[in-house]
This record gives C-alpha cells, structure tokens and sequence, in this order.
C-alpha cells in the first residue's frame, strides 16, 4: 500500500444527532447491526499505581506569542515554542513549574509515547521545536529518556517533522510502524485494523495534532491524529466523513487507555485543501493550544477552521458538505465535551 493512498481520501455548526452520524447510509446501518467483538483486555494500559493523570474535560489552554514564527512564516523560533508549550502545560495543570506541572499528567514511571503528525509533509507538519519541549518537559518530570519515543505512522512522515534524535534528549527514540510494526489484531464496530506496537508499548502518550481542514472528514485535529496515524488500514475507515469511525478507533482502549494530553500545534492553519500543505490557504496562527480533552480541542480547532474559511469568502465546512460528525460522535460516547457552551478556553499572551 502507498503512502499516499493510506492517507489522501477548520469550522462547524452541527446540529446532525448521533443516530444521524452512525446512520448515515443503509450500508453504515449494517455495520453497526454486526455484533463487535470486545476489545482484549490486554489492549489496555496499566497506568503506574496509585497514579491518577489529571484530566480537565472541557477545558482548553491557548497561549498566543505575535512573532513566534521564523522569518518566512514556516517553523516557530525554539525559544517561543519551548516558551508557548512550557506555559500551555503549566496552566493547564495549575501547577507551580515544569516539572511538577507535568507530573500531574505523567508518572517517572510511564512509558511515553509522543504521536506526531508529518502527513502535510515539512510546511505543515507537527514543528520539531514543540515536540523537543515536549520531550524536555517529560524529562524534567523524572521520565528516562530510555522510556519516551516519538513515533508516526511512515518514516517519510516522521521525517517530514524535521524531528531528529540530535534535537532530542539523549536517549529518545523515534520510530514509524510502516504498517507492518503492530499489535495483534482487534475490532471496532466499523471493522478490523491492527494499532501500532509503538503505541500499544506505552502506557502514556502525548498528541501533537495540527489544525487542518480534511477532505474527507471536515476537520482533522486531536482525534484523528491519534487514530488513522496509529493504524494498518486507515483507508478503511474513511467512509461517511469518517463518522463514526474515527469515534469508534479513539474509544478502544488501545487509545482511550494511554491518552493523557494533546500538545495542539498551531503555529499555523490550513483552512482549504488539506489534510497535505495548501501553502494558498494556509495561515499563521502563532499559538500553542493544550487539553486533556480531545473532543473539546477538536470542537475549538475546527470552529478556527470555519472562522478562516469565512473571512476569506468560503462557504463554512458544513456548506461545503464536509461537517466533521465524528466531533459530536465521540461527545456522545464520553471521549470529551463537543457542546460549545461547556468549554472553556483560557487564552494567554506571552
């Protein structure tokens, strides 16, 4: 399979109920008439004992820095970006520094896992500079470097991050499933897939997603970041607006089990063309957004994508038929908040 037929094929009003987005066809009826097996119990992680990860559902932290980009618009000075991720988590977890800040989603003990995003190639990839604050806020936090790994689904996407092992602490690892590095298989009421063994390893993983229109699904952000990057065959969960599929991929517990917070880069947006880089329709927004919720994330990321898309004289995503169901789907299944008026997003400038 190719790279690029794995994963080809911001933002919204919805009003559809969730019987309209499982149902959405006769066929999308049948599949959810198909007794699912259960997820294995050993799909789930063991979080270290008696650790219990914050978790603020509905709640968002955007920090904003004017002028945090490089000159030429495409990759966010180190320096801001270490800044923007450090004060995201800091407020985020009310607490007083780094190291205890991320403490409060992350136990010394974990084995952590940063899912990065490199499908829109190296201009509109997930920015190395944020994924080496990531990595330097697990280690203040007491995490070997032995125990965290940086991992996407090819090596040309991973690549595409401008992530290396020179950037990163000593000792991180960095890897691709190449959709052959995987667990056994498992089944989600849309069908079979296997989750990547990188993913499956830890017991704890950060999500770097991007902000991006999708052509296929409306918006991809938090959650899709975590569920077609971390799979076999994306290709086969992409019908319908990939609704409920990408719900459904989220809530087994190869995910839902190990998710402990989204690192939202926002450096900049794509609003058109994506989910690669539209460099016509691809803006700055100079900002680092943090949450334990990924709904609530996505339900904020693909409003940003909408506001773009109507200041440059666009129809909205659910005019141009791509609303992104999936959003209230997995509101509805309890992965996160999707009702606007039950999010919170403080904003802070630095």
């Amino acid at each position: 399979m190719s790279q690029d037929l794995d994963r080809r094929h911001f933002l919204t009003t919805v009003a559809a109920g969730t019987a309209a987005a499982v149902a959405v066809t006769q066929d999308a009826e049948a599949q959810h008439r198909t007794p699912a097996t259960a997820p294995a119990a050993d799909f789930a992680a063991t979080r270290p004992a008696g650790f219990t990860p914050l978790s603020r559902p509905g709640q968002i932290v955007r920090v904003n820095k004017p002028g945090s980009l490089r000159p030429g618009g495409l990759f966010p000075k180190p320096e801001d970006a270490r800044a923007m991720v450090n004060r995201a988590v800091i407020e985020l977890s009310g607490r007083p520094d780094l190291a205890s800040a991320w403490r409060a989603f992350i136990h010394p003990t974990d084995r952590v896992a940063i899912k990065v995003n490199g499908l829109g190639l190296r201009n509109m990839a997930s920015n190395k500079e944020v994924v080496e604050a990531i990595a330097e806020g697990l280690v203040a936090a007491g995490v070997p470097t032995a125990n965290i790994v940086v991992y996407d689904q090819w090596d040309s996407f991973l690549r595409s991050t401008r992530v290396s092992t020179r950037g990163l602490p000593s000792g991180v690892r960095m890897v691709s499933h190449n959709g052959t590095a995987l667990a056994p298989e498992t089944r989600i009421p849309s069908g079979r897939t296997q989750y990547a063994r990188a993913l499956i390893d830890a017991t704890a993983v950060i999500g770097v997603p991007l902000i991006k229109d999708h052509s296929l699904c409306g918006f991809t952000g938090a959650l899709k970041n975590m569920t077609h990057g971390s799979i076999k065959n994306p290709e086969a969960f992409h019908r319908h607006l990939c609704s409920p599929q990408i719900a459904e991929l989220y809530n087994h517990d190869a995910i839902k089990s190990r998710m402990r917070l989204h690192i939202m880069d926002g450096f900049k947006a794509v609003y058109h063309g994506g989910p690669r880089d539209n460099p016509e329709h691809r803006v700055a927004l100079e900002c680092v957004l943090a949450s334990t919720d990924p709904v609530a994330l996505d339900r904020v990321g693909s409003d940003i994508v909408d506001q773009l898309r109507v200041a440059h004289h666009m129809g909205t995503l659910e005019a141009r038929g791509l609303p992104p169901r999936y959003i209230d789907v997995a509101g509805t299944m309890g992965l996160g908040v999707s009702d606007r008026t039950r999010i919170q997003t403080r904003i802070v400038a630095i």
